[in-house]
């Protein structure tokens, strides 16, 4: 049996007595500001309000809770990073991640948790980052407040989240719990995605920014959107091929086939490709549950092709044919590069690429000068924060690939936590490394940013866990050739 993350002492009768009175005050005092809230229309900061103290004692007691709310609630949320969004992003982004790491790390140092996290070398590539960044804004941005803010929201968030995530180091239970949060939100963002075609008139208006053009659900873009949907039948997949039930290996096997449908439907080439090598990688892991998922998706592709989608189908022609995108995607990305060329240590200014990319644009071949923002994640990061910006964002991942494969042997074997899980969030952040070559994902979604650093966090629990397996097995081993030499 694995022993829950964190254990709290019972208090005493006088101490539970003053935190009940504190917990009925603050109820009142939160039950006047919520009906003042309600009372003038800010719906939005009435709920947030109304939750706030049921969740914080949740998250107080299991802080896994926190990423499981963080899951189930941003792609709803997600606006342009700014110092005036919603109470729901105050609520569920900035306040409640940085929050629950300090109330984690207060646990461990009061000898509460029984993590097993332990500081490790891609720390310092992560700090120096961090460090970096920050300094870049400060010395080279015209307006270093709001460009703070935007770091913290679209990069030092997600950040935390791979910190807070090794600190709770999840078990299986936990891993399994991520489950319906990811598969509830997968379902969804389909379902928003088909509405936008068919019934675009039933869904708010601010998730109908290119209803007709192509499918986003409620992120943004295509590329948020589509890897969303990769991560979730990637975790979909891996938590019906453990189960035990029919019914939820083929459940599992009909939300992948409706996710690499929606990927589809998003008219996005990049994500196209991106979900091409992780069904191609699945059929390495997978193989007896991507086979009938890649069939129940084409005859679901075909009933919508001539069924509800007869019209939209008819527009990947189109798509497939279109070169004025990627013309301007060619233009802007050598405009990246000449801005590389010309700043390599410190780039341009975090946030600064749109102000300094025209000047850099130049005609190649026969394409002429088109104007365009950034498609490319990596290239803009270097543009604005310098090459060894770039190379310390990346080097957390190459870090932790590396030691994947040397420790591959020594993985855990559980139901949930397995070397199968290894592969399958590789295969995800594959996939988000493939979309970010074709769209800026660094500054276009604080949620997509977020799903690589879980990620990284995940497969780092993973790598803890092989480690600590492996120096177990070479002290087992050193045990027993002292006790035959005696």
């Amino acid at each position: 049996m694995v022993e829950p993350a964190y254990a709290l002492q019972p208090p005493r009768d006088r101490t539970l007595l003053g935190a009940l009175a504190a917990l009925l005050a603050v109820a009142v005092v939160l039950a006047l500001v919520v009906g003042g809230a309600a009372g003038i229309g800010q719906w939005e900061t009435s709920l947030a309000l109304a939750l706030a103290v049921p969740l914080a004692i949740v998250v107080i007691n299991y802080p896994w809770a926190a990423v499981m709310i963080w899951l189930g609630v941003m792609p709803f949320l997600v606006v342009d990073a700014s110092a005036s969004v919603s109470a729901g992003v105050w609520a569920a982004h900035r306040l409640m991640i940085a929050a629950t790491l300090i109330i984690v790390l207060t646990y461990r140092m009061l000898g509460l948790s029984r993590s097993r996290f332990q500081l490790s070398m891609v720390d310092v590539f992560v700090v120096g980052f961090v460090v970096l960044g920050v300094a870049n804004v400060l010395v080279l941005s015209n307006n270093p407040v709001r460009l703070l803010v935007a770091f913290f929201d679209s990069l030092f968030v997600p950040i935390i989240l791979f910190w807070l995530i090794r600190l709770i180091d999840p078990g299986p239970s936990e891993i399994r719990r991520l489950v319906p949060v990811v598969a509830a939100v997968l379902g969804i963002q389909v379902a928003i995605g088909v509405l936008s075609w068919v019934a675009p008139g039933v869904l708010p208006g601010a998730w109908l920014g290119r209803a007709g053009e192509r499918t986003i659900g409620s992120l943004g873009g295509p590329g948020p959107y589509t890897v969303t949907l990769v991560f979730g039948a990637l975790l979909a997949l891996h938590a019906g091929v453990g189960s035990r039930l029919a019914w939820v290996r083929w459940a599992a096997m009909l939300l992948a086939a409706a996710a690499f449908i929606g990927v589809l439907l998003s008219l996005s080439r990049g994500s196209w490709l991106g979900a091409v090598v992780a069904v191609f990688g699945l059929l390495f892991v997978f193989p007896r549950s991507i086979l009938p998922t890649v069939g129940v998706g084409a005859v679901l592709a075909l009933v919508l092709a001539v069924g509800p989608f007869s019209g939209q189908f008819s527009v990947l022609d189109e798509r497939v044919g279109d070169s004025d995108t990627a013309e301007s995607r060619l233009i802007t990305n050598n405009a990246a590069v000449r801005m590389i060329a010309k700043e390599p240590a410190f780039g341009f200014g975090y946030g600064n690429f749109e102000r300094f990319d025209e000047s850099f644009k130049e005609r190649v071949g026969d394409i002429a000068v088109k104007p365009g923002s950034a498609h490319h994640a990596y290239l803009a990061l270097a543009a604005e924060n310098g090459l060894p910006g770039l190379v310390l964002y990346l080097l957390p991942a190459a870090w932790l690939l590396m030691r994947s494969i040397q420790l591959r042997r020594f993985m855990p074997t559980e139901r949930f936590l397995n070397g199968n899980l290894l592969v399958v969030l590789w295969l995800a952040l594959l996939d988000q490394f493939i979309v970010s070559n074709f769209m800026d994902m660094l500054h276009s979604s604080a949620w997509g940013v977020g799903l690589w650093w879980i990620c990284l966090g995940l497969i780092h629990v993973l790598v803890s866990r092989a480690a600590a397996t492996k120096r177990e097995v070479a002290q087992r081993g050193t045990f027993e050739l002292v006790r035959a030499t005696t």
